[in-house]
């Protein structure tokens, strides 16, 4: 090939590359390549092949340093990228304590009529020795009592609609265990409705999924955003003030739900998704294992936040 024509078909061919898979056919005899001159890229047969398109954002800045989180296991995960921006440990088998409230309530929604009234057994009040959250014999209708169980975290509450599935026939936690089979969590292990049995784990990995999993069902992040709340027993006779237990609600905009944990084992636990690039995106945070679980998970968001760009 000519000197002058070099430039133009490397120009022609890098374009090709830019675009997706270059595949070159030339099928002319050995002789006639011998004769090429600068038409040969016309003269050939060229093919375009597609690729999937990569989504490069958002960008990392990697003059802002990552931040010094001290829970036992934290992400960082970009709903629209799909990956995490920020990682610690995020396969590590760790107690989750109250966000298994949120499997509870997916499967609630799944399998218990939310009309019916839930009666309250002695045995299922103040399970934590922590004080009661409701009363002996109270009948209480299935949607305030996931409010309770889900704003207030309310181990009363769903040990309620423990005993509710079984009089319908099946085991809750068992379907809990199911449910998250089939969405993924293969690391997962629930033992009890309400998240304090610390033989119970799970991931950060598999409480993404979870946390996008609960995007199904609207009513789970509306009632997790409430701040405050009053609810009564059918009768009308049993009054119950709740206060959401995620402090966050006040200091950050564009929170579309959360949940928090604590026990002795699993320390504070806390899984939250924020709506951020004007609602374009979201970003979801898991904070397991850590001593301050507020702080943890606002300089994590604030991090991803300040380090990459949309």
């Amino acid at each position: 090939m000519p000197r002058k024509a070099i430039l133009p078909t490397i120009l022609v061919l890098a374009s090709f590359v830019a675009v997706g898979l270059f595949v070159f056919v030339d099928e002319k005899p050995a002789a006639e390549k011998a004769s090429t001159n600068s038409n040969s890229v016309n003269q050939a047969q060229a093919y375009i092949l597609p690729v999937a398109e990569t989504n490069y954002l958002p960008i990392r800045n990697f003059n802002i340093a990552e931040p010094d989180i001290g829970a036992r296991a934290a992400g960082l995960f970009d709903v629209r990228s799909e990956r995490f921006l920020y990682d610690k440990n995020i396969d590590q088998h760790l107690p989750i304590a109250s966000i298994a409230k949120l499997m509870t309530a997916v499967v609630i929604i799944e399998s218990l009529p939310l009309n019916d009234i839930y009666a309250v057994a002695v045995e299922d009040i103040n399970v934590d020795g922590k004080g009661a959250d409701l009363y002996k014999g109270e009948r209480i209708r299935g949607s305030d009592l996931l409010k309770i169980m889900l704003i207030k975290s309310s181990n009363d509450a769903a040990l309620t609609f423990y005993r509710g599935a079984e009089k319908d026939g099946f085991d809750l936690v068992a379907r809990m265990n199911e449910k998250a089979k089939l969405i993924g969590m293969n690391n997962t292990k629930f033992s009890d409705p309400a998240g304090l049995d610390d033989s119970s784990f799970s991931t950060v990995n598999d409480l993404v999924k979870l946390t996008r999993y609960v995007g199904k069902y609207p009513i789970i992040w509306e009632m997790l955003t409430v701040k405050m709340a009053d609810v009564s027993s059918s009768d009308g006779r049993l009054k119950h003030h709740l206060i959401n237990t995620n402090r966050l609600l006040d200091e950050m905009p564009g929170i579309i739900g959360g949940k928090t944990g604590y026990t002795d084992g699993a320390l504070e636990t806390m899984a939250l998704e924020l709506a951020i690039n004007n609602g374009r995106d979201r970003l979801i945070s898991i904070v397991l294992g850590a001593n301050d679980r507020f702080g943890e998970t606002k300089k994590l968001i604030e991090w991803g936040l300040s380090a990459y760009r949309w």
